[in-house]
This record gives C-alpha cells, sequence and structure tokens, in this order.
C-alpha cells in the first residue's frame, strides 16, 4: 500500500494542491495576505530587516507557538531556537531592545495576517 504525503499551508494547515503553492509552501489567499501585511510593514522598520523576515517566513523557520501570536524561530545559523511574538523576542538582539529584530518582524507580518 502506497502512502502519498500531503503538502500543507504553512500559515492555515489546508492542504496544497497546485505546483505553485507546494513550492511557497502558502496557498494563494495565505500568500496575499503575507503580501499585504509585509507591505503593511515597510514603512515602520529597516528594509534589511523586513527582507530578512520575508526570507524567515519563506523558508518556514518560523512556526506558532500558541495561537498565532506567539511563535518559534530558528537562529540564522540553525543552532538555535527563540520565542517571539509581535512585542518582544528572546534573540539576543532582542533582549537588548535596542532594535526591533527581525524575528519579531516576521512575527508583526504573520499577525497582521491572520
Amino acid at each position: 500500500m502506497a502512502t502519498t504525503e500531503q503538502t500543507r499551508c504553512r500559515h492555515c494547515h489546508r492542504i496544497l494542491r497546485s505546483a505553485r503553492s507546494i513550492a511557497l509552501g502558502y496557498g494563494p489567499k495565505c500568500h496575499g495576505k503575507i503580501r499585504k501585511a509585509t507591505a503593511a510593514q515597510t514603512g515602520a522598520h529597516k528594509p534589511a530587516a523586513i527582507e530578512k523576515a520575508r526570507e524567515l517566513i519563506e523558508l518556514g523557520a518560523i512556526t506558532p507557538l500558541r495561537g498565532r501570536r506567539i511563535f518559534t524561530v530558528i537562529s540564522s545559523d540553525g543552532t538555535s531556537s527563540y520565542k517571539t511574538a509581535a512585542q518582544g523576542c528572546t534573540c539576543p538582539a532582542g533582549l537588548k531592545g535596542r532594535h526591533v529584530c527581525y524575528h519579531r518582524v516576521a512575527a508583526q507580518i504573520l499577525t497582521l495576517a491572520a
């Protein structure tokens, strides 16, 4: 008996069917919501932070932990993970609190897209 693995949307967890959606990791509606939420953040944060946050979301390195408010994020070198939300992050930059880290930007984007 052969088993087929189904790919699910990283945002809403629905089954993805089209090749484009599977490649993106998001269905068309969720992808549109994330694009709108990313565009809404462009004036509030540095372009480099938004680009890193977008990459984090595309790679699936940020996953919801509780609902869609608290997330687990993999560090850029892949050796550790942090808990993040729109209001704060446990990464070293987030703990210093001088700047908004890109983990928080990604959490803000996903929270707005919910």
